[in-house]
């Protein structure tokens, strides 16, 4: 029984650490920004982002890797190649934990 409790805890984990925050989106910071199928300039280029595609923010891969989602397909850019978007959710959060603080 404690193998499942465990099994499914970490199952559980896994699934909110790789889920997209739809409340977390991005844009490319110029024109002809790559994603690629890896995280290295050196893997497959999967397509070059426009300044106008949003894209959804899976997570952070590493200091300089971004997980993110365009159009359902899912690729790697460089964070430095990225403008967070901010948006009526996060700024409303915000405003909402500025209040509580002492």
């Amino acid at each position: 029984m404690k193998k499942i409790i465990f099994t499914f805890a970490l199952l559980l984990q896994t699934a909110f650490l790789f889920a997209a925050r739809p409340d977390q989106t991005a844009s490319a910071s110029f024109e002809n920004v790559k994603m690629y199928r890896q995280a290295a300039t050196s893997t497959e280029v999967l397509r070059a982002l426009k300044s106008t595609d949003q894209l959804a923010v899976i997570r952070k891969h590493n200091a300089n890797w971004t997980i993110v989602t365009v159009n359902g397909q899912v690729g790697y850019v460089l964070t430095s190649e990225l403008t967070l978007n901010k948006n009526a959710r996060n700024i409303a959060m915000n405003k909402a934990s500025r209040k509580n603080t002492f």
